[in-house]
């Protein structure tokens, strides 16, 4: 079997080039795929949250907790009015 010469600083000179071009590309995509998680794990921590948006967090499911018992006992009851997350 015969193979072609290779020209080494071509194929170096297309790989850079080619990596010039990918790298940002990746960074870039790889930057707004992680965000929310990040945004996610940084709630979940309750970093950030100021205590009257966990209290009216903490209100809202107190009131859907309410609700669902309301329900699972008369199913024609009319359902009371969303409590809202910040005033």
């Amino acid at each position: 079997m015969e193979t072609l010469p290779v020209d080494l600083v071509e194929m170096v000179a297309a790989i850079m080039g080619t990596l010039l071009v990918l790298i940002p590309v990746l960074g870039l995509t790889i930057r707004f795929a992680a965000r929310p998680l990040v945004d996610a794990l940084v709630a979940a921590k309750g970093q950030g949250s100021r205590p009257a948006d966990l209290d009216a967090l903490k209100m809202r499911v107190a009131a859907l907790e309410h609700e669902v018992k309301e329900l699972s006992g008369q199913s024609a009851r009319a359902l009371p009015q969303p409590v809202p997350l910040r005033p």
